[in-house]
C-alpha cells in the first residue's frame, strides 16, 4: 500500500481548538503507556524541551545550545522554567558529507547569567544497531479515540491525535539503519523505528509512535550503563487510506542518525576542552589530556602560564607564542 510521508511540526499551525491534554506519543494501547513520569534511571530528562507557545520538540545539548529540526527552526525555548531567547544569527544547518543540507539545525540561546548548566549531553559515536531498543521523548500529540480502517483484507487499526500534546516518553526498536531521507531541500541521513501492535512479538514495552510536535524530539539508546542521544525525530510515514491526524499499526517514525553528524555538532556547540579537536596545536585533546584544560567547560585549551619565545606547532605552521612574539608582532604592524 503507497504510504505518505510528512514532517512533525509542519501540520501543527492547522490544529483546532484545543482539546483536554494527553500525553504525547501515540501508544500501543493504554497498557502499554508508561505510568512513571521519567524513565527509569535517566539521567537528561530536563534537556529534553520545547519552543514556546506549545511548540515542538528541542534538545539541549548544554553549552548554551540547542538541537532541532530544520523545518523547526530556532526560536524562544523553556530551560529549568525559564525562557530562554536565541542568539540572532547563531543558526547552523547541519550538512551531510557531500555538503547538502540536513533536516537538522543547531542554534545558540542566551542563558541568563544566574542559569546552572545542565551537563554536556553525551551523543553517541555509533549509530542505533537493527534491532536496538530506543528512548524516544518529544512534545508530540498524543492518544486519543481508536481508528479502523477498512481494507481488502483485515481491518487497520490505529489512534486518532489529541489536539494538544505534553512531554512524555515511550519505547521501540530500531527497524531500518542507513536511510536517507529526502524532504524537499533537505537529505537526512536517518534511522526508523515501526509502530507494532500489542501483539507482535517486535512490540516493546512501552511500544511508542511519534505525532506532530515530535520533531525535534530526542532518540536515546543505552550502552555499557550510560544513555547517549543517538537521534532527533523528523518525521513519518502513514498509511494514505487513514484519516488525518491519526496514527496506525505499521507507521513509521524516522530520526536523523546524530553519529553522522557528530562531529560537526561537537565543532559548534561543544567547548574548546570537550570538543574532540586539539585546538591549541600540542598533540593533547580536551580534559583532562590537555594540561590547559580546567574543566570540560574550559573554552581555551591553551596554558594560561605560557613563557615568552614558546613555539607551538598548529597545522604544519609554526606560530610564535609568549611576550616577545606578541611584541614583534605589535611593532610589525605599526612599521
Amino acid at each position: 500500500m503507497r504510504r505518505f510521508a510528512y514532517l512533525l511540526a509542519v501540520l501543527a499551525a492547522s490544529a483546532l481548538a484545543l482539546a483536554p491534554a494527553a500525553a504525547a506519543l501515540i501508544f500501543a494501547s493504554p497498557e502499554f503507556e508508561p505510568r512513571e513520569a521519567l524513565p527509569p534511571d535517566f539521567p537528561y530528562w530536563d534537556h529534553v524541551t520545547q519552543r514556546r507557545y506549545e511548540g515542538p520538540s528541542v534538545v539541549y545539548l548544554g553549552n548554551g545550545f540547542a538541537l532541532t529540526a530544520r523545518h523547526v527552526g530556532m526560536g524562544e525555548v523553556f530551560l529549568r522554567g525559564e525562557i530562554v531567547p536565541p542568539v540572532a544569527s547563531s543558526k547552523r544547518t547541519l550538512l551531510n558529507a557531500n555538503g547538502t543540507p540536513a533536516d537538522a539545525m543547531l542554534f545558540e540561546v542566551a542563558l541568563p547569567e544566574s542559569f546552572e548548566d545542565l551537563p554536556l549531553l553525551p551523543i553517541a559515536t555509533e549509530g542505533p544497531r537493527l534491532g536496538e531498543e530506543v528512548l524516544l521523548i518529544g512534545f508530540g500529540r498524543g492518544r486519543e479515540n481508536v481508528v479502523e480502517v477498512a481494507t481488502d483484507g483485515p481491518s487497520e487499526f490505529g489512534f486518532s491525535w489529541a489536539e494538544k500534546g505534553s512531554k512524555r516518553w515511550g519505547t521501540n526498536r530500531i527497524s531500518s539503519v542507513d536511510e536517507t531521507l529526502y524532504q524537499g531541500s533537505w537529505t537526512t541521513h536517518s534511522v526508523s523505528v515501526v509502530f507494532d501492535p500489542p501483539s507482535s512479538d517486535k512490540a516493546t514495552r512501552h511500544e511508542a509512535q511519534a505525532a506532530i510536535g515530535d520533531s525535534g524530539g530526542a532518540v536515546f539508546v543505552k550502552r555499557d550503563g550510560q544513555w547517549l542521544l543517538a537521534g532527533m525525530m523528523t518525521s513519518v510515514t502513514g498509511y494514505t487510506r487513514a484519516p488525518a491526524r491519526t496514527s496506525m499499526y505499521g507507521d513509521t517514525t524516522y530520526a536523523a542518525d546524530l553519529s553522522t553528524y557528530r562531529g560537526e555538532i561537537l565543532h559548534w556547540a561543544r567547548p574548546a576542552c570537550a570538543n574532540e579537536e586539539d585546538d591549541d596545536g600540542d598533540e593533547a585533546i580536551d580534559f583532562a589530556a590537555d594540561s590547559g584544560c580546567d574543566s570540560e567547560m574550559d573554552r581555551n585549551e591553551r596554558d594560561s602560564g605560557g613563557i615568552a619565545g614558546e613555539w607551538i606547532w598548529s597545522g604544519g605552521a609554526l606560530l610564535a607564542a609568549g611576550v616577545a612574539a606578541f611584541a614583534f608582532f605589535r611593532r610589525s604592524l605599526a612599521a
